[in-house]
């Protein structure tokens, strides 16, 4: 039987990233991936990471020929009649994910981690009614790894975590249908040079983008949706009706999904944490996922290699610094933007185009805020003027009261989820009253899901 430090579940992004965390300090580490090496990452071909994230993770850079696809700063956001631009300014970075996955691989091995391609987690093992390892299957061969920590970062399928006891300590929740996010990309090629991008232009009411591809004439048109590919569909062809786009041709269509919930309340258990899309750790605006996941996986290896130092069974107590502090750097915020975007996307078309002309809710300051993983603050004098565009767009007729309402209510209840998870239990002992408290408020806020164009 192995024995190691952390046995990681997932060699995507998230799954890399902390066994190069780990095995940097010394530790020992082995990540096992069901999928082939060679077919790992090719779920979607082009993804992006905004560039300041290089330097602030510590990532390898992408290389020109291999990796890197292309780079842009800059882009605009358009009302739903494709006017009223708000500008994003960040620098971003594209990427070929198949290539730049196996980059992070790489990265992760030189400083001693060990990859096993093609094997299953199976399920975990332990003593005593706690974790110590876990049971993959390779090749029709069972293995039993004993670990200290076991970390699941195999994205949506959550094969780990969702195998947990009920009550172990992290929710074993599947990630429904309705819980995902259905992105559609649609690669092509422009026929007029004068249409040819550089940056982004994105329409938040259809859910769509466009974005540089990496060749001059191309293009990637996105569009994600709640439900299925199909209403994905519905939405873009609604798009297209109302949004002039240039001429073009479609080379290849690519599909995939995100998590589109709210994160497990606690990350951590005796002798395990749960990452990446496993964790539905999504930015709420966007549903990108590789540097949400980063924020909490720094945390989460500085805490862990100061407790295998230590020595020492890896309890959950132990392990709840990576809770507290990453509701503090991220999760927090992240939550009131879910909570304000339930409600900020009921709206009619031209009811969000007259949003876009006055500022009201979406404006430069809130997609930067969005961008950054910001709070979205309002502060009082700006709720004032707000109000007062509202009640005239009421009284002309331009805006229905059921949307007002909605729309305060979300932004009611992103303040409530502030202050709901700025109370996050900084050990055990409130956690159970504190969950009784987030579950009454999700489920008063309804599903994102609801909030889809028809």
């Amino acid at each position: 039987m192995e024995q190691v430090d952390i046995l990681v579940v997932g060699a995507a992004t998230a799954g890399s990233y902390f066994a190069r965390k780990i095995a940097e300090a010394g530790h020992s580490v082995l990540v096992i991936e069901k999928l082939t090496k060679e077919s790992l990452g090719r779920r979607l071909d082009i993804f992006h990471v905004a560039k300041a994230d290089f330097a602030r993770f510590e990532l390898p850079l992408p290389e020109k020929n291999d990796d890197l696809a292309f780079e842009f700063s800059g882009g605009r956001t358009f009302s739903a009649f494709d006017r009223y631009p708000k500008n994003t300014p960040a620098t971003v970075v594209g990427m070929h994910m198949y290539r730049y996955i196996a980059r992070l691989n790489n990265w992760a091995r030189e400083a001693g981690a060990v990859f096993v391609y093609g094997a299953a987690f199976l399920d975990f093992l332990y003593e005593n009614g706690r974790i110590i390892g876990a049971v993959y299957e390779q090749n029709g061969e069972r293995h039993e790894v004993y670990a200290k920590l076991v970390a699941d970062c195999s994205g949506i399928p959550s094969v780990a975590r969702r195998n947990l006891p009920v009550g172990y300590g992290v929710e074993n929740f599947a990630i429904s249908n309705t819980e995902q996010f259905y992105v559609t990309l649609r690669y092509v090629v422009y026929h007029d040079p004068m249409d040819y991008v550089k940056s982004t232009r994105g329409w938040t009411y259809y859910k769509t983008w466009e974005a540089p591809e990496g060749s001059a004439d191309s293009a990637i048109l996105g569009v994600g949706a709640n439900y299925s590919y199909d209403e994905g569909e519905k939405v873009f062809a609604a798009f297209e009706r109302a949004v002039k786009l240039p001429r073009y041709t479609v080379k290849r269509i690519e599909r995939g999904t995100t998590p589109y919930r709210r994160p497990p309340y606690s990350f951590v258990a005796d002798g395990f944490l749960v990452s990446g899309d496993a964790a539905c750790l999504t930015k709420p605006s966007a549903g990108e996922g590789v540097t949400a996941s980063m924020v909490q996986l720094e945390i989460a290896a500085e805490v862990v290699n100061r407790l295998l130092d230590e020595g020492g069974y890896v309890t959950r107590a132990r392990l709840w610094p990576i809770n507290t502090r990453y509701v503090a750097a991220q999760g927090k915020a992240f939550a009131g933007q879910l909570a304000t975007l339930i409600g900020a996307m009921s709206s009619t078309a031209e009811e969000n185009d007259f949003f876009f002309q006055h500022d009201v809710i979406f404006s430069d300051k809130t997609f930067a805020a969005l961008g950054n993983g910001e709070p979205l603050a309002f502060p009082a004098g700006e709720l004032l003027r707000m109000a007062a565009v509202m009640a005239g767009g009421v009284f002309t007729g331009k805006l229905r009261v059921s949307t007002i309402r909605s729309l305060l209510r979300g932004m009611q209840n992103g303040s409530r989820a502030e202050a709901l998870y700025a109370s996050y239990p900084t050990n055990e002992s409130g956690y159970d009253a504190w969950i009784i408290r987030a579950e009454a408020f999700w489920k008063s806020c309804g599903s994102m899901a609801e909030n889809t164009v028809k």
